[in-house]
């Protein structure tokens, strides 16, 4: 791609970079694909919570020259300008990001030679913790990290740490492998070269010729009718954050197997399934979206199963589970209806909820990479093996199905303010009990067996059936509506009107304009809270200006985070 920036980089952005980041660096500038601004807003909104900062441990056997890894890591970043990327969204209204020419690899040597096995486990988990205490400046790339650690004679970790906003899971497997075909080439092994590859630039341009209206109109169809949100859980989570994992017995395994084959349908429409009639037992409705991710790698871009980078998005799944309906049925309509959204799966999930909004708070994530291509000639010089993977969604509840060599691996992911450990193993149990209810049960009336369903379960976290509270809120847009203002606006009212107007590049406003009406957008209000604490030296948090999208409404609350004045003892305190 050899797009070209719509204006130029400001004088005063380009004096603030470090000196790799200078104008004769730069490679190419280009906008962001949906699912990269997602994960820019949630990124810098809550900066502190090693939030989509996914982390790899593989564990190597076989003498490694570190050296010549470093150097198969620097090949790597040389060949894929996305993992030179950086991504910027202050100085223009829409974010962008830079591909530079050329940066160094990120690599790290350790030494755990003198630990025991079980220190060795104690030590990766800490990495990983102090890695994600150690987030990403998003401005400043690689955005990747390697560390290598020896472990014992011709045994060693390889950790590698990367931003989300670069590389989806299907990617990091593709780079994977091509580093360690690099490492074969460095110590001076005959490997062949590997094929030039296709920027993911091609990919941006690729989405600026869709045609976005029919889309929207598509997903407008979709969710006609669904007015509210739903909620498997029963509050609102925070950073915290906990993993529970639980193994599929072969014996289900190889049933899901089988009873895919003979019905034509895919693990994740059986996943699909299963997590509707959990969702739909626990909230007393037929009609619910959950979450999930697309590959969106488009059959129409050539070369697109090969590219690195970020094609995943999020995307709402609504399922309707009515009467007359086979289970066999029901689920090939849910296979069915995943097919068409393959076409439309561009569309940012911030522009269908729309915004201070959220449609679900369970995410299903159905890993499916591609198998590993075999290279004749190669020699296995290295043998690696997955030992542990570590990620963070902003989704209170997010679901993984991994599926491997030796079976199933359900894991949940889930905000510790949400759920107990107990609870996420009872529901992970649950899940896996649906499975095998709906393979025994392939004629069975869909709604027969909800209903046969063992009772909702009652445990800490979790929805309570029939809350109608719980699974269909309001959107905040709606609940703000009507507000009454004073008609003489508070200096507060002012500021914050003032900063709306130069954020927004809008006229003059009262306290009665609404951000989002407005144009605003979840990367706009993150300036405009920057905005905020600078102004008014208070912790303004960015969930306040999606609960609070009017000005006034905005405002008020401001004041009530302002300390209250106190009398003046012996000094005067003046602000310049």
């Amino acid at each position: 791609m050899t797009s070209k920036p719509s204006c130029a980089i400001s004088e005063g952005t380009m004096q603030n970079a470090s000196q790799r980041l200078e104008r004769n660096n730069i490679a190419d500038i280009y906008p962001l694909a949906p699912m990269q601004e997602g994960i820019l807003f949630h990124s810098v909104s809550s900066p502190g919570d090693g939030l989509y900062m996914p982390q790899t441990a593989l564990r190597i056997t076989g003498h490694v020259d570190a050296d010549a890894l470093k150097a198969a890591w620097q090949g790597a970043i040389d060949r894929h300008p996305i993992l030179r990327s950086g991504f910027f969204w202050e100085e223009r209204d829409e974010p962008f990001q830079i591909a530079f020419r050329s940066l160094p690899v990120t690599f790290k040597r350790l030494d755990w030679t003198d630990l025991d096995a079980a220190s060795e486990r104690e030590r990766l988990q800490a990495m990983f913790s102090a890695n994600r205490a150690e987030p990403f400046d998003l401005r400043r790339p690689p955005l990747i990290r390697v560390q290598w650690i020896r472990t014992g004679q011709d045994q060693s970790i390889m950790v590698v740490c990367y931003h989300h906003i670069i590389l989806d899971g299907w990617s990091i497997r593709q780079l994977l492998d091509e580093v360690l075909a690099l490492y074969r080439r460095a110590i001076g092994k005959a490997e062949p070269s590997l094929p030039p590859s296709r920027p993911y630039g091609d990919y941006i341009g690729w989405l600026k010729k869709r045609e976005r209206a029919v889309s929207l109109r598509f997903w407008q169809d979709r969710l006609k009718g669904f007015a509210g949100t739903t909620r498997l859980l029963a509050g609102e989570a925070t950073g915290q954050f906990e993993r529970q994992c639980r193994e599929i017995p072969k014996p289900l395994h190889d049933a899901v197997l089988a009873y895919g084959a003979a019905h034509g349908l895919t693990l994740n429409t059986l996943l699909q399934g299963a997590l509707s009639l959990l969702i739909a037992r626990q909230t007393c409705s037929r009609d619910l979206i959950f979450g999930t991710t697309t590959a969106g790698r488009p059959a129409t871009l050539e070369g697109a199963t090969t590219m690195i980078g970020l094609f995943i998005n999020t995307l709402p799944v609504r399922v309707q589970i009515k009467q007359g309906q086979s289970v066999s049925d029901w689920l090939a309509t849910l296979q069915q209806a995943h097919a068409e959204t393959g076409e439309h799966d561009h569309v940012p999930l911030a522009t269908l909820q729309g915004p201070g909004v959220s449609l679900f708070d369970t995410l299903l994530v159905v890993e499916n990479f591609p198998a590993k291509a075999t290279r004749e000639n190669s020699p296995l010089l290295l043998k690696t093996e997955g030992i542990d993977f570590d990620e963070r969604t902003h989704f209170p509840l997010t679901l993984w199905a991994t599926p491997h060599s030796a079976g199933l691996t359900l894991m949940a992911g889930f905000s510790r303010d949400m759920l107990t450990s107990e609870s996420a193993t009872a529901l992970l149990e649950r899940l896996g009990d649906i499975i095998s209810i709906i393979i025994r049960s392939s004629a069975a009336d869909v709604c027969a067996i909800l209903d046969d369903l063992p009772p909702a379960m009652a445990v800490a976290g979790l929805s309570k059936t029939g809350s109608e509270d719980t699974a269909h809120l309001i959107p905040l847009k709606k609940a703000a509506a009507g507000t009454v203002t004073s008609a003489a606006p508070s200096a507060t009212e002012i500021t914050v009107a003032y900063i709306w107007t130069e954020v927004l590049k809008c006229g003059a406003l009262d306290g009665r304009a609404h951000f989002f009406e407005l144009g605003g957008h979840s990367l706009l209000a993150v300036r405009v809270a920057s905005r905020l604490r600078d102004a008014f030296s208070v912790p303004v948090p960015m969930r306040a200006l999606f609960e609070r999208p009017v000005l006034a409404e905005l405002a008020d609350y401001i004041d009530s985070l302002r300390p209250q004045a106190t009398p003046a003892t012996d000094h005067i305190e003046i602000d310049i």
